[in-house]
């Protein structure tokens, strides 16, 4: 691959990586394009370390890379608040003068009327759908956009995202709990679209009447395509309810559980104005890294498009309180014959109510050996185990009626015969959980081999999509596998110290 560089006097540079295939028209373009979005960066007060690059690799992508060592707390990009894209819901005229300051914190420039009226119809959780129409507002609007240069360089194609995927990587995700946030995020997107988006209409801010997208049909490809580019991109730099933003360049860096960087208030540089700054010492050639957050692999590839290389502590498997699948999970542990009350006493009732079994059914598997699994579930079985309060440690007083005091992995409230049934309970329900997948680790190990060796044959971008897709969702499945197997082998050695005590 070459390095194309386009570096200022004073240092500052942005570099882009292009294949030694690539024509020379096309690399003009690129770096006539590049060499723009550095001239609006810098005219609207932006600032980059002059010793941080941006940089383009086949492997990752865009990325920021340190040119030279760089010491820990400089600051790498600052970027004022003009330079966020972010909308508002408020009114200008409605913020008194003493949350003025807060309110330009949380706040963008002032955003059409039809444009609010849109947002407003989208859930809260959905809120990278809302920051994608303000998106979409500024792409409509081309070179009378203040963004104009940023949403140049925003990708065309959001590679690995399962909103995109066909139905065949789709199923190779083999994890219900993904596939129907898939869905529902699909749906509604096609709904939104050919609903209030299709039906909106011209609203008159003061005296002036602002066209929904200046004009232009928005349907669900474009929806689709703004919504990728928020939920990979965007910051809450306001906060958990506010909204987001995105913000360029410092959106290039990619993420690390060890970051080597960290975005946080400008102080001094006016309202809303943020920087990042190096969290560790960087030296010539390290990448700069910022952590997207202690996240599950559902919501890395959900939102981001991509696995966590190596092993991700965070990740988690998905099970549901459901009594009628521990009866399954005793006749798999040949505990079908021991007693089991089935929560049919008052007291056993009252218990697994202050669990919030019921209202909250999802427990967790995790990768935390000490706490492999919710404590909720373990507390919850060996409830149903116990034939009475006085069962427990501590005997029927106010200690042992507190459920979540028995959710522990590492200490057994019950004696030791009704300890091994419930870990026995607890490692067949996993164990039916893994089996529930269509396939094994080990073929799932095998079938990234293959698909590894296709993808290196392939030249063609679209056969080379669909086979990344695949490979991603294998690479996702076999994680979630991984998870429950250890948290079976954690169990084992618990039960393993139960009976030999």
């Amino acid at each position: 691959a070459v390095v194309r560089s386009i570096r200022r006097e004073d240092g500052r540079s942005f570099a882009r990586t292009l294949s030694t295939s690539a024509s020379d028209q096309e690399s003009a373009l690129q770096n006539a394009m590049l060499s723009s979005f550095q001239r609006w960066f810098e005219a609207y007060g932006g600032k980059l370390h002059s010793g941080i690059s941006m940089v383009q690799t086949p492997s990752i992508g865009w990325g920021l890379t340190a040119s030279r060592d760089v010491d820990v707390g400089e600051r790498l990009i600052l970027l004022p608040r003009v330079l966020q894209m972010t909308y508002s819901l408020q009114d200008r005229e409605s913020t008194s003068s003493s949350d003025q300051t807060t309110a330009e914190l949380d706040r963008g420039p002032d955003t059409p009327l039809y444009l609010k009226g849109l947002i407003a119809k989208v859930p809260d959780e959905l809120w990278s759908v809302r920051l994608g129409l303000a998106l979409l507002h500024e792409r409509a609007l081309g070179g009378k956009s203040p963004f104009f240069q940023y949403i140049s360089l925003l990708p065309a194609m959001h590679r690995g995202l399962p909103l995109f995927f066909g139905p065949e990587a789709v199923d190779a995700l083999q994890y219900l709990p993904l596939v129907v946030q898939v869905k529902r995020r699909s749906r509604f997107l096609i709904d939104f679209s050919s609903g209030p988006l299709k039906d909106v209409t011209a609203g008159k801010d003061g005296e002036t009447e602002t066209v929904p997208f200046d004009g232009y049909s928005v349907g669900a490809d474009a929806l689709g395509w703004a919504f990728a580019c928020a939920s990979s991109r965007a910051f809450r730099v306001a906060g958990e309810g506010k909204p987001a933003a995105m913000l360029p360049l410092i959106d290039v860096a990619n993420h690390s559980f060890e970051a080597s960087a960290e975005v946080r208030a400008a102080v001094g540089e006016g309202p809303g104005a943020i920087e990042m700054v190096a969290s560790r010492p960087l030296r010539a050639g390290d990448e700069v890294t910022l952590n997207y957050g202690n996240l599950s692999n559902d919501h890395f590839l959900l939102d981001y498009g991509f696995v966590p290389q190596g092993i991700n502590k965070h990740d988690t498997a998905s099970l549901r309180w459901d009594v009628g699948y521990l009866e399954a999970a005793r006749e798999v542990a040949g505990l079908a014959q021991v007693p089991f009350a089935a929560g049919t006493e008052p007291w056993q009732s009252a218990m697994l109510s202050q669990l919030g079994l019921d209202e909250d059914p999802e427990v967790l598997v995790t990768r935390d050996e000490r706490q492999p699994v919710d404590a909720r579930l373990l507390a919850g079985i060996r409830v149903l185990y116990a034939s009475g309060p006085e069962d427990f440690s501590g005997g029927g007083s106010g200690e042992a009626l507190q459920p979540l005091r028995h959710g522990a992995l590492l200490e057994s409230t019950l004696d030791r015969t009704k300890e091994a049934y419930a870990l026995r309970t607890a490692q067949a329900a996993l164990a039916l959980a893994l089996g529930n997948f269509p396939t094994t680790l080990k073929e799932d190990e095998t079938k990234l081999e293959e698909l590894t060796a296709e993808l290196a044959k392939l030249s063609g971008v679209g056969d080379a999509l669909e086979k990344e897709n695949l490979a991603l969702a294998v690479k996702f499945r076999k994680g979630k596998k991984e998870v429950i197997s250890r948290a079976m082998k954690a169990i084992d050695e618990r039960l393993r110290v139960v009976l030999a005590s």
